[in-house]
């Protein structure tokens, strides 16, 4: 019932079973309810200040809780994170002390063999410790289970004397599971220092710049294929297997791309692929692919077994074939003959020769310039040629040969920059003889002297010395002296004149005054090495190579026959030796009842059999031939081969059937 206009509403009619109404205030709306809501911030009280009981602390601020009131009870996650947290940070601290302390015993304390001794340190500096000698009494008295004592030295143990040994020299060296034991040597007696040093060795640059270790395998040759002719209309078409392709063989070749043999440290072994099986219709197998390994001109490559020559590559371009491929099995196409014309054979492939092969660089360069460390070369060749070697202010600056381009008058010439020299480098003193080898090849020598030492003529005749004891042939190699580093100091330009005169009336040498970091008096050099080399006869690159064709190697079984072989009586077995046996042996297919057949008649026909009765071969004894091992038997009918190939048979996996045979199907 509607009232007058701008009245309440009347109030609702009271039901009868309702109980008693009571007003309350009108609710807010959806939109008032969102401007006021604020987004929920979680803070975390101060350290020390755990706002609530979980272990962890947490009581951040809730929803609805304003910034002055006390921090409630904080959530299981705000907790865990926090006991995370602790536990990491404290993990983090253990750990860096841990290796605070390793850090500090390994600069004394080494674990290993003597042979891999490193010393740290030296002199004062390495007996600077807090552990004392005066100190060892009265802190060793009071525990005697620490150290044995050592009778003559009371409070100075075995293992007390190791340490102040090591100590001494720098580091201190234990074997594990080693058991020190008193000596009645004093421990300080240098003579009995337990302690050894390795000499250092040299720089990776220089161990693995002109010399290298490698494996080369030729291919393996492509079985043969047994297989006849199954055509419409042909009538016995007769064995149709071909023969199988042969390996790839092993070439090196001089590539002026390449100027070191660090590339071989990381590529060591080098194999040639195999050559295809051969297959039906008298289908050739395909022949495998060559390997051709790039080396830098100057190369000599040894056996590493008996340091024999196999080649030396001269200049860019010279191709060499070191290890030829295996040859390729015969199908038995190849096999048929006027009594056997549908013979079941055929032949595995030769196995592919494989070698550890030694190489060692030599570089070819016109000009060799040679000198002792810090006299200048390096700026020599950078001052004449294009070449960036390093060059410092400090003795050994160079630790391999640096080579350089140099270019007058249309005419081209290396210059190759060798490691300083030292009294005593063809014993090993300084960088040794590792370099020396460098020299061999070059044409022409310039020495530079450094003018502002005061021993110069000294130096020059010790390094000419040592090339004489090194080799009389680079001794005898033309020379110029260029007198450097006159720029320095008027004492080391009146020096240099000096000894220009000197070497011009009293020896007969070419002496030239020079700067070469300035570059005073490097033309004229130039000019000077340019007519001597000019004078010089060219190598014969052709005549050295037909030398080194003649010490290829060949297939060992190439042009040898059956009956050159040896037998020797083992307590083992009879071995039967030979390169022509051997290989038949291994290139004989078993898979067929005709090769064991085949087998047994070469033996005959070689000696072999007469040669093993007689060496007292008997029943079931053993026989070895190359890789083969088999068991004497003095029956020779077919009928026990036939058993003998059957058993072999049977002894293969389930499955197995034969190659080819002539009966269908196959």
């Amino acid at each position: 019932r509607a009232g007058p206009r701008g009245a309440p509403p009347p109030p609702p009619v009271k039901h009868a079973n309702a109980g008693p109404v009571v007003e309350i205030e009108a609710k807010q709306t959806l939109a008032e309810i969102l401007a006021q809501d604020q987004p929920m911030r979680i803070i975390k009280p101060p350290s020390g200040d755990r706002g609530g009981s979980l272990p962890g602390g947490g009581g951040g601020l809730r929803y609805g809780e304003a910034k002055d009131s006390k921090p409630k009870l904080g959530s299981w996650a705000d907790a865990l994170a926090d006991f995370r947290s602790e536990g990491a940070s404290f993990e983090t601290n253990r750990n860096a002390a841990k290796r605070t302390v390793l850090d500090e015993e390994e600069s004394f304390f080494v674990v290993g063999s003597g042979k891999n001794f490193v010393a740290y340190g030296r002199g004062e500096a390495a007996n600077d410790d807090e552990w004392d000698e005066d100190d060892n009494d009265e802190e060793m008295e009071d525990d005697p289970d620490v150290f044995e004592r050592d009778e003559k030295k009371p409070g100075m143990s075995a293992l007390e004397k190791r340490y102040k040994q090591g100590q001494a020299a720098g580091a201190v060296e234990f074997e594990l599971g080693e058991e020190v034991e008193d000596d009645d040597d004093g421990w300080d007696d240098e003579e009995n220092s337990g302690t050894e040093i390795k000499e250092r060795g040299i720089p990776f640059a220089m161990r693995c710049f002109d010399t290298a270790k490698v494996f080369v395998k030729a291919g393996d040759g492509g079985r043969g294929m047994v297989a006849f002719r199954r055509e419409a209309f042909v009538a016995q078409g007769g064995p149709y297997g071909g023969n199988g392709g042969n390996g790839g063989a092993v070439f090196f070749e001089a590539n002026d791309g390449i100027n070191s043999l660090v590339g071989f440290r990381k590529k060591v072994h080098h194999r040639a692929e195999p050559g295809g099986n051969g297959g039906g219709k008298r289908m050739q197998g395909q022949n495998g692919n060559d390997r051709v390994v790039l080396v830098p001109p100057g190369t000599v490559i040894r056996d590493s077994k008996n340091g024999a020559v196999l080649a030396e590559m001269f200049q860019h371009g010279h191709r060499e074939m070191v290890i030829p491929g295996g040859r390729g099995g015969r199908g038995n196409a190849s096999f048929k003959t006027s009594k056997n014309k549908a013979p079941q054979i055929a032949e595995n492939g030769e196995e592919g020769i494989q070698y550890w092969i030694e190489m060692e660089l030599k570089l070819v360069a016109d000009v060799g310039i040679i000198g002792v460390p810090n006299a200048g070369k390096s700026t020599l060749l950078a001052n004449v040629s294009n070449a960036k070697p390093k060059i410092a202010d400090y003795p050994f600056t160079t630790i391999v040969p640096n080579l350089g381009v140099v270019e007058r008058d249309f005419e081209r010439m290396v210059f190759a920059d060798i490691p300083g020299l030292l009294e005593g480098a063809s014993e090993g003193i300084g960088l040794g003889f590792e370099f020396l080898r460098h020299v061999k090849r070059t044409r022409v020598l310039v020495h530079v002297l450094d003018c502002t030492s005061k021993d110069v003529l000294e130096e020059y005749d010790a390094i000419r010395n040592e090339i004489f004891l090194f080799d009389p042939e680079v001794g005898d190699k033309p020379e110029l002296i260029a007198l450097n580093k006159v720029d320095v100091s008027s004492e080391a330009s009146e020096r240099a004149l000096e000894l220009q005169h000197y070497f011009k009336t009293e020896r007969g040498i070419d002496a030239h005054v020079i700067s070469a970091a300035q570059g005073q008096g490097v033309e004229a050099l130039v000019m000077a090495i340019k007519e001597v080399w000019q004078t010089l006869p060219s190598p014969d690159y052709a005549a050295e190579a037909l030398a080194a064709a003649e010490r290829r190697i060949a297939r060992p079984a190439d042009g040898k026959s059956l009956d050159d072989f040896s037998i020797k009586d083992t307590p083992y077995a009879f071995v039967v030796e030979g390169a022509a046996i051997e290989r038949f042996v291994q290139m004989t297919n078993w898979d067929y009842f005709e090769s064991f057949k085949r087998f047994a008649q070469v033996l005959t026909m070689s000696g072999v059999e007469k040669a093993l009765n007689e060496a007292g071969a008997g029943e079931g004894d053993r026989v070895v031939i190359g890789k083969y091992e088999f068991e004497w038997s003095d029956d020779r009918r077919e009928s026990n081969l036939f058993e003998s190939w059957k058993a072999k048979q049977d002894e293969k996996p389930a499955g197995t059937t034969l190659q080819g045979t002539r009966h269908w199907p196959h």
